[in-house]
């Protein structure tokens, strides 16, 4: 589930972690929390619905046809989308007033923002449609209940680590500031991700390939009906979509009922590039993430292959009942097989993990144990250097 404040956020800023996952078939729902509308009328904030729609068609490969439905929270309707020929994929538009870049609202919506409310300079926000009304309270158990109705084991949100006026939108910090506090109450076990927004075009590129290339493709099917958009050569909102296009990062992670997170955990490996960084914490460390736009977030071998393994030392006897792996994101090393070994002497087979870094989760009979180790038995023939950017254990899985 992503909750972003815009309906390009997610594609600027969360790609490719979510084309990924469109790619690889989980189930994804994105939540946009403002129209984005900009002060203008109506065609415009359906015309930037219609763009978020058909980019996640795009991102599918099926036809732009979408099923509408209502969801009722806490006596407030909110409009829920699903793409017909894929109905794992949905959109929720909550189309609360754009908030301007300041934060400070505008005249249009009598200065309600998201910010304003977050910092109680406004008691209530007021959809562009008149459809609901949240206070600060109830905003954050709107977020809350919508986690609970679609149970996602991965929650990505904005950057909740800036500062407002530092450089980032506001919407996007008081969006993630809200989603950060609403997660706390969404008691089923899952990974938060703060992406990072404007600010990351400091950083280094760090998409390029066949992603950079799916990457903007989806953007550019969003930008046909956005009509403040301009991807002309000799458009400033070309080169400054262009530069945010080449970049992800993942700026904050917070876990819920991941045990292999918890103090006192050890992670050990056969082998380990620690040249690169890429050590055995690093596949704990809350980040999906790895080699070529974060080698020192995954754990790598030094030329390991089958019989490579990793293992979570608990400080205590744990109950797991399902583990959650993600495969290094190159698409060069991919593991075709596994086998999970507990201390009480049981294992469970693990198949193939998807090549491009997706996660997927694998669910077997609760048990008790000190330990859990992942063997690696079998890999893809172009694999150098087998791995994992993640492996995350849990008592309840989703």
């Amino acid at each position: 589930m992503q909750i972003v404040a815009h309906q390009d956020d997610d594609l600027l800023f969360q790609s490719p972690d979510v084309l990924h996952d469109v790619q690889a078939g989980r189930c994804v729902r994105t939540v946009f929390v403002t129209a984005g509308d900009a002060a203008q009328d109506a065609a415009y904030w359906r015309g930037r619905e219609a763009g978020s729609r058909a980019a996640y068609a795009e991102m599918a490969g099926v036809p732009d046809a979408w099923t509408t439905s209502e969801l009722e929270v806490d006596g407030r309707p909110i409009r829920v989308q699903t793409l017909t020929a894929a109905t794992r994929i949905s959109l929720v538009f909550m189309r609360l007033p754009d908030g301007n870049r300041q934060g400070t609202g505008m005249s249009r919506h009598h200065h309600e923002s998201l910010m304003r409310l977050w910092q109680s300079s406004v008691t209530s926000i007021t959809a562009v449609d008149g459809s609901a009304s949240y206070n600060d309270s109830s905003l954050r158990t709107t977020f809350t209940a919508l986690m609970v109705d679609f149970e996602p084991t991965t929650v990505r949100t904005e950057d909740w680590t800036a500062e407002f006026g530092k450089g980032d939108n506001a919407d996007h910090i008081a969006t993630a500031l809200y989603v950060r506090a609403a997660q706390r109450d969404y008691a089923a076990a899952h990974t938060l991700l703060g992406y990072g927004g404007y600010p990351t075009w400091t950083r280094p590129p760090n998409v390029a390939g066949a992603d950079l290339f799916a990457k903007q493709s989806a953007f550019e099917t969003y930008a046909v009906d956005d009509a403040r958009m301009c991807l002309r050569p000799w458009c400033a909102g070309d080169l400054v979509a262009s530069i945010r296009l080449a970049r992800q990062y993942v700026v904050g992670s917070e876990s819920s009922g991941n045990s292999a997170r918890r103090e006192g955990v050890t992670v050990t490996a056969s082998s380990q590039n620690r040249r690169a960084g890429q050590t055995a914490p690093q596949a704990v460390d809350g980040l999906v993430l790895g080699y070529p736009r974060n080698p020192a977030e995954e754990w790598a071998t030094a030329r390991g292959h089958e019989g490579s393994w990793i293992q979570l030392g608990f400080p205590a006897p744990t109950v797991v009942n399902g583990v959650v792996l993600a495969d290094r994101p190159n698409l060069s090393d991919q593991v075709i097989g596994a086998t999970l070994r507990f201390s009480d002497g049981t294992s469970v087979v693990i198949g193939a993990l998807p090549n491009n870094g997706s996660s997927v989760s694998f669910r077997f009979a609760s048990r008790t144990t000190t330990s859990v180790r992942l063997t690696i038995t079998s890999v893809s023939g172009s694999t150098q250097n087998v791995g994992l950017a993640e492996l995350e254990t849990y008592a309840t899985m989703p």
